[in-house]
């Protein structure tokens, strides 16, 4: 999964920091309490499996991040292009002006005038995704039905049990000076005590390498997959998210073992 050879197009940031104060819903606390303290109550990963919803996907489109900060869009771009194929093997696809459109809508942009090119919230993009949705290049609009936030970024199983049961899982960062040569040189991002944070950053876990791997993250960002280690995940991982998408509801259902996902998306009316 990772490429070695094809040229890189490092973009732009644009994720706005998430405010502590705002409401939000915790995964946790949809967990199955019974069994919260044993592998967080989901589905387990057994020892060594990788959980891999990204391999089955053919494109991640760079979405107009090389040029915009609307790596939060471009994010769910790749969130709603990962799903719909795992849960129906039709993979959807938006055209430019279609992402341009929903960063406008959500974080104000108005083409043309760079003033106003100064990113999202991620959890506006996933409330805007639950109300407005956004539609892909065969006419089918993709809806968020509820989400919510990890409460640990860097519980490595809960962030598999998440990727492999929902198909992908939204990630806000800081970005290091070290993760820009780091990407350039198609190198795993690490975490460097002390280095300049540059910008904050929207990417998709798509997959976790079981075993001993150095580097077992691999994320979708700038058109490209990036592998990512612990120390990095653990030091500059601000927010996780995961999301219901109608997609996988109307393949697989609201019944998931260990989680109450019809509690969840009936709180949602009250975020």
């Amino acid at each position: 999964m990772t490429e070695t050879s094809v040229a890189r197009l490092r973009g732009k940031y644009g994720r706005r920091p998430f405010d502590p104060e705002r409401p939000r819903l915790t995964l946790e606390r949809y967990l199955d309490p019974r069994t919260v303290l044993t592998r967080a109550g989901l589905p387990p990963i057994p020892a060594g499996q990788d959980v891999d919803r990204a391999s089955e996907v053919t494109e991640w489109p760079m979405y107009l991040n090389d040029q915009l900060g609307d790596c939060t869009i471009a994010g769910e771009g790749h969130l709603f292009g990962a799903l719909s194929r795992y849960a129906s093997g039709a993979e959807a696809l938006f055209d430019d002006a279609t992402i341009q459109s929903v960063y406008s809508r959500v974080g104000g942009y108005v083409p043309g005038d760079e003033s106003t090119d100064s990113g999202c919230v991620m959890s506006d993009v996933l409330t805007d995704a639950r109300t407005t949705g956004i539609t892909d290049t065969s006419g089918k609009t993709h809806k968020v039905l509820g989400f919510a936030a990890l409460g640990n970024c860097a519980d490595q199983e809960l962030l598999s049990q998440v990727l492999d049961v929902f198909g992908s899982v939204y990630v806000g960062f800081n970005v290091q000076q070290s993760n820009e040569t780091q990407f350039d040189s198609h190198a795993a991002w690490t975490y460097t005590p002390g280095d300049q944070v540059v910008g904050g950053h929207c990417v998709v876990l798509q997959r976790r390498l079981g075993g001993s791997a150095a580097a077992p993250y691999e994320y979708i960002t700038w058109g490209a997959v990036q592998p990512a280690d612990q120390s990095w995940q653990a030091n500059l991982v601000e927010e996780a998210w995961a999301v219901v998408s109608e997609d996988w509801v109307t393949a697989n259902g609201t019944s998931v073992e260990g989680l109450d996902v019809r509690q969840l998306l009936a709180d949602m009316a009250y975020v």
